[in-house]
């Protein structure tokens, strides 16, 4: 695939139309590739291809549904702490065998590590950032809950 001046692969116009497409919806089918593709013109394997062309090359980095964990009475937080820079890579092992994790940050700033837990519970909750508070060695562990939520619409026009 070309790349352009700016270093990012070079989409064509039917790869514009597709990405911002499914940033909108990904049909609810049990085929939605066969679905997009006759939209597009093209086959459910020229879909497939399309997307995971993307997909491969870091494009596309999620497809999946956005889950309300509030209405299924679980538990969610972000969490703010301090890794050392010698145990950053003891951080990523231990954010990365947690499923529950659904995402992490390193930044900087004086609490350099960020992340998001969604558990079944509290005390769910509560045990996974434990296990990788102590197995990073975390400090300054701060836990910061929602008070509300403020759902935005992204859509980057492509």
């Amino acid at each position: 695939m070309k790349q352009a001046e700016n270093g990012r692969p070079e989409l064509d116009e039917l790869d514009r139309k597709i990405l911002n497409r499914i940033q909108v919806e990904v049909p609810l089918d049990p085929r939605p590739f066969r679905v997009l593709g006759h939209e597009f013109g093209l086959s459910e394997d020229e879909m497939i291809g399309r997307v995971r062309r993307m997909w491969n090359l870091g494009i596309v980095r999620r497809l999946g549904p956005i889950i309300n964990y509030h209405a299924w009475d679980m538990s969610g937080v972000l969490v703010a702490s301090k890794v050392d820079e010698d145990r950053i890579e003891d951080a990523r092992s231990a954010v990365a065998e947690h499923p529950e994790i659904t995402h992490a940050y390193l930044r900087e700033h004086e609490w350099n590590l960020w992340f998001t837990v969604i558990a079944e519970n509290e005390a769910a909750m509560d045990t996974i950032i434990k296990k990788v508070t102590e197995r990073a060695r975390l400090s300054d562990v701060k836990k910061l809950p929602q008070k509300k939520s403020f759902k935005l619409g992204v859509k980057f026009e492509v």
